[in-house]
Formats: structure tokens, sequence, C-alpha cells
């Protein structure tokens, strides 16, 4: 059975639909023809130049990725620029680019979901709510049994394959409830609805130092789980959805994670 770009589309935004996505957001299809036959998608977390001669290597005719390789405005497409010659190689490629984004991260089984299964939470709501949705932004769980904020350390560090952690409040604090917001959400807003939820510990990334002395301040134990690390963990789950969609819907094609994706910030 032939697939269409399309196709794919219809699958990822049964997913995440894209009405969940801020309204500040780029979601949907980036570049390409929704008319195009797919046979191989690469999934990144975003796309620079090393993804691309991966897709190309592996004759992949789709990346989807989480974060928008087109976030903001654009008034020129021209091969001096990094984003222009990108586009430029990816269209003279007949690759095709979708990505998915807060709606993903909002979506069941997205981003936060994901983190929440990983961390074994129980009992998990939404740290926002999105409009009338029954889904919303960030998740709060509470762990099977109260633990010390160490021993919570170190089971993120397990589950996200990390060796280090930057992380605010007493070791010994004991914790039960945990409120999660993958990607970016440390401004204070997001500390301080963790807090209204009852939550012990917040996890995200992006945390500022002074945000940082704010919960402190509150009470609330973080977790900087890093921006990389706490949204790579949807890649799999998403490479998994579509292949069993495709097995489902009797599709042909193929659906591979990126070797090469990596974050550009390590500690060493």
């Amino acid at each position: 059975m032939f697939v269409k770009c399309s196709d794919i589309i219809n699958i990822m935004e049964e997913y995440a639909n894209p009405n969940l996505a801020e309204d500040w957001d780029n979601v949907g299809l980036m570049v390409g023809d929704e008319n195009r036959n797919i046979n191989k998608i690469l999934v990144a977390l975003d796309i620079d130049d090393k993804i691309i001669e991966e897709a190309i290597e592996k004759k992949c005719d789709m990346i989807i990725t989480h974060h928008p390789f087109i976030f903001k405005g654009i008034k020129s497409i021209k091969a001096s620029d990094t984003l222009g010659a990108r586009i430029i190689k990816l269209i003279k490629n007949n690759i095709c680019v979708f990505s998915a984004h807060t709606n993903l991260d909002i979506a069941r089984n997205g981003t936060n979901d994901t983190l929440a299964k990983l961390l074994n939470l129980e009992k998990i709501s939404n740290l926002f709510e999105k409009d009338n949705s029954s889904v919303g932004l960030g998740r709060v769980g509470e762990l099977s049994e109260t633990m010390t904020f160490s021993h919570l350390i170190d089971n993120v560090k397990k589950v996200l394959n990390l060796s280090n952690l930057v992380v605010s409040g007493d070791l010994d604090t004991p914790v039960k409830k945990v409120g999660i917001c993958t990607g970016a959400g440390g401004e204070v807003d997001f500390m301080l609805q963790a807090i209204s939820k009852g939550c012990d510990v917040y996890i995200t990334g992006d945390i500022k130092y002074h945000n940082s002395q704010v919960a402190n301040d509150l009470g609330l134990c973080l977790i900087d789980a890093t921006h990389y690390a706490s949204e790579a963990i949807i890649l799999p789950v998403i490479c998994d959805y579509i292949n069993s969609c495709a097995r489902r819907l009797n599709m042909d094609i193929e659906c591979i994670v990126s070797n090469v994706n990596g974050q550009t910030l390590n500690i060493v």
C-alpha cells in the first residue's frame, strides 16, 4: 500500500492534535509535498546538518521532529543562511519535515506522560489544564512510596540515562508528590503551580538560578533534568506508534529513531 505524506500527517495528528498546541507554537508540515510517497521516516528531536545527512544516507523520505524546524516567520530562503541552506537541501532531496511540539507535550502518551510512566507515577493529573480538554500541560503524580529527595534524584538519573543533574533542595527531604513539565518549564509560575498542587518536588528543564532560589524559599525541591533529556524520551515512543499504525493499517513504511541526534550542551 502506497503511503503518502498526508497519511503520516493524519496518523500524527490523531496522536497529537494540532489544536492542542500553544498559540505561539508552530506545528505540522514544515517542508514538503503532502502527496509525496513515503517509505521511510526518521524521528529526531531537532534538525541540523547531521540529521539531514543521516536522512539522506538512510534513504528517508520524511523527518518527524519534536521541536519545530521552522519556528519564527522567515522572509527569505537563501543558501547563505543556515536555515535557508537546510530547507534547500531538504527540498532537493525530496525530504518532508513534520513537527509536533507543544501539542505532543500536552497529548496523552506525549512527552509528559512518557516521563510520568518512566518514573512510575500514580494518580496522574494535569499540572495546568488546557481549556475544557481532558489533557493539559505538565503532569502531577505520586510515587508508589515516600522516598528521600536523594533517592528520587538517583531514579531520575537512571531513567534518563544521565550521570549528573542540577538540583535544589535538602537531599534528605521526604518526597511523595511530583510535578513534571518536560522541556523548558523553569519559570516561577510553573513552580507556584506545582506548589498549589501539593507537590514536594518539581522536575523540568532550563531552570534559572534565581527561580530556583524562589522555589527553595517556598520549600519546593527542584530537579533540572535538562531540556534535551526530558524530551528525547519521546522519540522511540513516536517511532513505535507509527510502526504499530503501519502494521494495523497495512502500510508499507518503516520508522526509525535518529542515531546522531543529540544535545549540543554536555556536562564533562
